[in-house]
């Protein structure tokens, strides 16, 4: 009988997904699991991800890969029977997640698969990203994401859209995506 992976409890070694930077497998039964949590906040407060759920897996990122994950890091499956993740634009069809954090290469920790995320563009988009609905999509470029018009069809499989309440930022090429990716392992 399959195990419903969502009841379980889970073990966030800081207390926060967006935090984790495990330099070992502090719980190997939990590899691939997921866990969902609230972001804090109120209802009605300020913010595109208040007070939303948003939903983790917990993965380990590739010894190998030349870019290291940051915030707003695209990743993508290097193994996906091992819940090995990469930033390499090569894997772009097999998307994972998002990374929320810094973690350090060969270590275990989290990527966001649904739920509102703070996501990293290309320098040029095909669009900007600041109209509701937009489809994000992976580029060409290691760990970082594009966008195409609603509509549009993409090459690659879509990593959620654009927030219905768009914060693009043009500074620093970050916009808040409403993550939908398969949490199949």
């Amino acid at each position: 009988m399959p195990q419903n992976q969502r009841q379980q409890a889970m073990y966030v070694s800081t207390g926060n997904p967006e935090t984790v930077d495990d330099s070992r497998l502090v719980n190997p039964g939990q590899l691939g699991r997921h866990v969902t949590v609230k972001q804090p906040g109120v209802p009605g407060s300020p913010g595109v991800e208040s007070y939303r759920d948003k939903t983790y897996r917990y993965i380990r990122t590739d010894s190998t890969m030349t870019v290291a994950p940051f915030a707003g890091a695209v990743a993508w499956w290097a193994d996906k029977a091992q819940f090995l993740v990469t930033t390499s634009a090569a894997n772009r069809g097999a998307r994972a997640g998002v990374f929320q954090n810094a973690v350090t290469k060969g270590n275990y920790g989290y990527i966001q698969t649904a739920g509102p995320a703070t996501t990293k563009f290309v320098d040029a988009p095909v669009n900007a990203p600041n109209v509701a609905g937009l489809n994000v999509i992976p580029s060409a470029t290691a760990g970082k994401a594009d966008c195409l018009a609603a509509g549009s069809a993409p090459i690659y499989p879509a990593l959620g859209t654009i927030a219905l309440t768009p914060t693009y930022n043009a500074a620093d090429m970050t916009a808040v995506v409403e993550l939908d990716i398969p949490d199949t392992p």
